[in-house]
């Protein structure tokens, strides 16, 4: 496996957190707050987005082999239902790896178990070149 790194700043901005990742899944929560609410009062989508994108990323990255790295090609999501409090928890699974491509599916759901949002993503895998 690849040198793991921390999920970075804005994880840290957002209140996300990764609790669970290995073997091709990967989940990233966080506590709903006001910062992350639309003028509506719920969820703004790209929070939801963005917990599906780092729970995908730590599901690809967890069955990368030495010396790859991988990158977001393209995620689509489906909103389902909006929250406006409590937690959002984010769990992503490898369905597929190639050698250079890799297709994940991921759910998020709020507290009551509700499912608010379903997405699918492909992710890009290169090999670090060796200097």
């Amino acid at each position: 496996m690849t040198e793991q790194r921390g999920p970075g700043r804005l994880a840290e901005i957002l209140g996300a957190r990764c609790t669970v990742m290995d073997d091709g899944r990967c989940v990233f929560e966080l506590t709903i707050g006001p910062d992350h609410l639309n003028p509506y009062g719920v969820v703004h989508g790209g929070i939801a987005y963005t917990l599906v994108d780092y729970a995908m990323g730590g599901a690809m990255f967890s069955r990368l082999e030495p010396g790859e790295r991988c990158a977001t090609l393209e995620v689509k999501i489906n909103y389902l239902a909006a929250a406006s409090s409590g937690k959002m928890r984010a769990e992503a699974v490898l369905v597929e790896r190639t050698g250079r491509i890799g297709v994940l599916q991921a759910r998020v759901h709020g507290d009551d178990g509700r499912l608010l949002a379903l997405a699918t993503g492909t992710f890009y895998i290169r090999r670090e070149s060796s200097q």
